[in-house]
């Protein structure tokens, strides 16, 4: 879920911060939640700090422009705030989001990605259905014409759970009709649209994954 804190938290938050060694400013790191990896680095004030611990949405200070920036103002790939933490001298941020679309203004997912050494790619593991989930609950908060998710929300819930009985059988048929392709494609579509229900209702992810956890134990308890 999207950290937003309230008004005394914020300001408690703030005052533990030391501004006044980079007259005013604070670097700050950005780390995607989801992998670890880091995003970007910026600097933030004081107010910029404020707004992204109330809204949920990374706000910087932009030096060249002089002024307060939202991330993803004008692209719609915003950050979303999921933890804060101060670094041991208080002044410097690490912020930990869920991000929406590439971070860097070049396209790319990291604005560090110019290594001395080659790295290998990492793989992508089941942390992609949380950030999947982040994504679609911002589009319900926030809804927009481009998005397929606030369109479809906005026709009520029997419109998403019709699109999982579509896809569901699609799915069958292109299981009996032996298309590993489609399979997979369609298989992705009901877990999609299974998070889209999720979300419209108001329901947490992690409830999915405790109920698996649960006869996970159960079904082990006994065996050696």
């Amino acid at each position: 879920m999207v950290l937003q804190l309230s008004e005394t938290e914020v300001e408690d938050f703030v005052k533990k911060v030391d501004f006044e060694k980079a007259d005013g400013l604070v670097p700050v790191v950005v780390q995607d939640a989801s992998n670890d990896k880091v995003l970007m680095q910026a600097f933030m004030n004081e107010e910029a700090l404020r707004l992204t611990l109330k809204s949920g949405k990374m706000h910087y200070w932009s030096r060249s422009r002089g002024r307060i920036w939202l991330k993803g103002e004008e692209s719609g790939h915003h950050s979303l705030l999921q933890n804060a933490i101060i670094d041991c001298d208080n002044d410097a941020i690490l912020f930990k989001v869920q991000q929406i679309g590439a971070v860097c203004h070049t396209g790319q997912e990291t604005c560090f990605y110019k290594p001395v050494i080659a790295e290998e790619k990492r793989a992508v593991d089941a942390k992609i259905v949380e950030r999947i989930f982040e994504v679609i609950m911002d589009r319900i908060r926030n809804p927009t014409e481009k998005s397929y998710v606030s369109k479809l929300t906005a026709k009520g819930e029997d419109a998403v759970l019709q699109k999982i009985d579509e896809e569901t059988v699609e799915l069958i048929l292109a299981t009996k009709d032996n298309r590993p392709k489609e399979i997979v494609h369609e298989a992705a579509d009901i877990l999609f649209h299974v998070l889209v229900l999720f979300a419209q209702k108001g329901f947490k992810l992690r409830g999915i994954f405790e109920e698996l956890e649960h006869r996970h134990q159960v079904k082990t308890k006994f065996t050696k």
